[in-house]
């Protein structure tokens, strides 16, 4: 009985030193590749009450995710940089005052308190909204929305798209990890084409497929979306490591056919790699992406592992100096590659749903790429990112 009276007694000892406010998860790199990747871990039980994520003593960038707004968070996301092969052990707490940096972001910024004149949005100031269904009378250089469409940005490079007939995807350089679209083009479109402490626009698309736009390509003539019935566009989550953005294109006829189609661009902490993930109503012949050629770019066109990776570096930034643009495709989904309208095109097989990854580089970025031999290495990681993703278990 003393016996057993003591064991009782020891063991209640040990358990009143572990706070019940502490729980922990490892996270596994089994490949053999330098890894640095947004996890998505699910959350439940006590789980569910954490509010920060600890790496030793340090707190690493999290993004608690409560759907429901009921206090209790569903899963977290977690930005993990690890070794190949290594093993980290990360601790999930409640604090009183938690912490979050924000690394990603998107936006929809548009003229409110004004009118339309016979060209121009007139008057009025900008306003950020979640859900647009573009006016009528919008199209391009109208100022009616800031930088002409929806932005979006990671801790390392940050993207528009013109949300008008042109559709073309563009680069805004940045010189620093610190969220930014949200101070441009306030003060008009020809700001951002000067640099300036923040960075800038760093591309020409013009009519071509800029750095990952979509469209049609037959009979080596380019259509993008000027014959449509109508644009939603919707900011589907402005989050600290993650953030994504939906558009509906209804009725898009150019080309000779028609179908509804809906784009969902996302961006993740860490990366300056954007996600596009696009379905179809009816699948079309001839939908494609691409990059815009440049003289006297370096080109790329090689496999790595399941992707198909189109490439371009040299000088054609608007700032005179280095950058590069690629193209991450499932070499399953293409069904050619070819050059024209200004572009390199990547040609898809006809499909109700359609996946890829572009991104761009700088060479005065926040993560600086100085040559295409660089930017190569950082494809293949990448590549290696998408192919090998970290394995998480709970202690």
């Amino acid at each position: 009985m003393k016996n057993s009276k003591f064991t009782v007694i020891l063991l209640l000892l040990v358990v009143s030193c572990v706070s019940p406010e502490i729980r922990r998860i490892t996270i596994s790199n089994t490949s053999n590749q330098h890894l640095r990747q947004v996890v998505s871990i699910p959350l439940e039980g006590d789980l569910a009450n954490t509010n920060q994520v600890f790496e030793g003593k340090e707190t690493i960038p999290s993004d608690f995710i409560d759907k429901d707004g009921d206090g209790n968070s569903e899963s977290v996301l977690v930005l993990i940089d690890l070794p190949a092969g290594e093993t980290t052990t990360l601790a999930l707490e409640k604090v009183a005052e938690p912490e979050y940096n924000k690394m990603t972001q998107a936006e929809l910024s548009i003229k409110t308190g004004g009118e339309w004149g016979e060209i121009e949005y007139e008057g009025g100031g900008f306003e950020n909204v979640t859900f647009l269904r573009v006016p009528e009378q919008h199209t391009d250089h109208t100022y009616f929305i800031r930088y002409e469409g929806p932005g979006w940005e990671s801790d390392q490079m940050a993207y528009r798209f013109y949300l008008d007939w042109r559709n073309g995807v563009d680069v805004f350089g940045k010189l620093t990890p610190e969220m930014v679209l949200q101070d441009v083009g306030l003060d008009g479109f020809d700001s951002y084409h000067e640099l300036s402490d923040w960075g800038m626009d760093l591309l020409k698309v013009g009519s071509t497929l800029g750095g990952g736009s979509i469209g049609r390509f037959i009979n080596d003539t380019l259509y993008r979306f000027k014959d449509v019935d109508s644009v939603t566009c919707e900011i589907v989550r402005d989050g600290y490591l993650t953030s994504a953005i939906k558009t509906t294109y209804y009725n898009w006829s150019d080309g000779g056919s028609s179908t509804d189609l809906i784009s969902s661009i996302g961006i993740e902490a860490g990366s300056a790699l954007t996600e596009h993930q696009l379905s179809f109503g009816t699948s079309i012949k001839g939908f494609c992406t691409g990059l815009v050629e440049n003289e006297g770019e370096q080109y790329l066109n090689e496999v790595m592992g399941d992707y198909r990776v189109l490439a371009t570096y040299g000088d054609y930034s608007l700032n005179n100096d280095q950058m590069g643009l690629a193209l991450l495709v499932p070499k399953s989904s293409i069904k050619e590659v070819v050059d024209g309208a200004g572009s390199h095109v990547v040609l898809f097989e006809p499909s109700e749903k359609v996946s890829y990854y572009f991104i761009a580089v700088w060479e005065k970025g926040t993560n600086p790429v100085q040559s295409m031999t660089e930017f190569k290495e950082l494809l293949q990681l990448e590549v290696a990112n998408l192919s090998f993703p970290l394995q998480y278990d709970f202690k």
